[in-house]
């Protein structure tokens, strides 16, 4: 599935494209979360639950 077609699913509150989504952009969270060079898992979860906050307000045009 394209991003796209993933946030109208979760747009739907379609779970398994949230997990996917969140897994296509595991990779971005990653190399923000290893900034300081350590792994942060609470900089991780910040950003997947600001990734999920925000697909309430994102709209395609």
């Amino acid at each position: 599935m394209s991003i796209k077609q993933l946030y109208l699913a979760c747009r739907s509150k379609d779970e398994v494209a949230l997990e996917m989504l969140i897994v296509q952009f595991h990779p971005l969270m990653m190399k923000v979360s290893l900034r300081y060079g350590y792994f942060d898992e609470d900089c991780y979860q910040e950003c997947a639950i600001a990734m999920i906050k925000s697909i309430d307000k994102f709209s395609i045009r």
